[in-house]
């Protein structure tokens, strides 16, 4: 029997309503977080890029971290360890 003959006895016809059911899904999943936000959510939101207040610190990767302990095991760290610039 050849593939052909195979997938021609298959009812694939499931598959696009399958997907149509998902996209709904996530589609109301989203407008429906979106419209139960608080307007002050949505005012912090929109203020994020606009605010310099706050300082994140970026993450020290693993090749960082281990030759940082590994250099500071020797020395000892320079002002109280802080490493702001």
């Amino acid at each position: 029997m050849r593939m052909t003959e195979i997938v021609s006895f298959l009812d694939l016809s499931i598959y696009p309503s399958i997907a149509l059911i998902f996209f709904l899904a996530a589609f109301i999943a989203v407008v429906w977080n979106v419209m139960t936000k608080t307007k002050q959510e949505i005012e912090a939101a929109a203020n994020i890029p606009l605010d310099d207040d706050v300082i994140f610190t970026p993450r020290v990767s693993s090749i960082e971290s281990n030759t940082d302990t590994d250099s500071s095991s020797t020395e000892p760290a320079q002002n109280g360890g802080a490493s702001h610039a």
